[in-house]
């Protein structure tokens, strides 16, 4: 009997250092993942800036998504993989990834911008507006948000708007295309 009871302790003793290094292991492989994952992500997101670069929009999206495989909540990789959505036309991914770096990233001046291009470049004006709109809210130095923004007045019929959103953005130094500025001026039929 007591044959028994020594076995079953040293049976009960063997799993517990077994445990103890299983949780060791795991807990190292926990932290070695840990402190890997900014460091990946982060260049698996330089991978994606150099491809887009390069205009290897589906091999940058191949990286931003390996980027949010390893941290899926990095607002900045969201914002890339989005705005190469939109360059590629993909607008309705281009809008979700740009929703998520928003929610994961709520005063990103420069995802509202886009995502108003976006909302724009399919002609939803109404929904681009409130987004440049927010962009200048966030930074109201985005020259080129105002301009945007006074383009899509453009397309709404609301010159008044256009005019003061495109003066703005030449007093912040922004070239507005002159041709732009010949339409703004037949369709308002102002001169200035």
């Amino acid at each position: 009997m007591r044959r028994h009871s020594v076995k079953n302790t040293i049976d009960h003793s063997i799993r517990v250092i077994l445990i103890i290094a299983f949780y060791a292991l795991f807990s190292f492989a926990n932290t070695h993942q840990t402190q890997a994952e900014p460091r990946d992500a982060e260049a698996c997101n330089n991978q994606g800036n150099v491809q887009a670069d390069k205009g290897q929009y589906d091999k940058a999206i191949s990286e931003y998504t390996k980027a949010l495989k390893i941290k899926p909540t990095y607002a900045e990789v969201y914002y890339n993989r989005g705005y190469a959505y939109a360059i590629k036309g993909n607008y309705d991914d281009a809008i979700r990834d740009l929703n998520k770096a928003l929610e994961l990233k709520p005063k990103y001046a420069k995802a509202y911008h886009i995502r108003g291009i976006v909302y724009a470049s399919k002609g939803q004006y109404n929904e681009a507006i409130p987004n440049y709109t927010k962009a200048l809210e966030i930074n109201p130095q985005d020259a080129m948000a105002y301009c945007n923004r006074g383009v899509a007045y453009y397309f709404m019929k609301e010159y008044g708007k256009s005019w003061e959103n495109v003066k703005k953005a030449q007093s912040l130094g922004y070239q507005i295309d002159p041709l732009f500025m010949d339409r703004l001026r037949k369709a308002s039929g102002r001169q200035n």
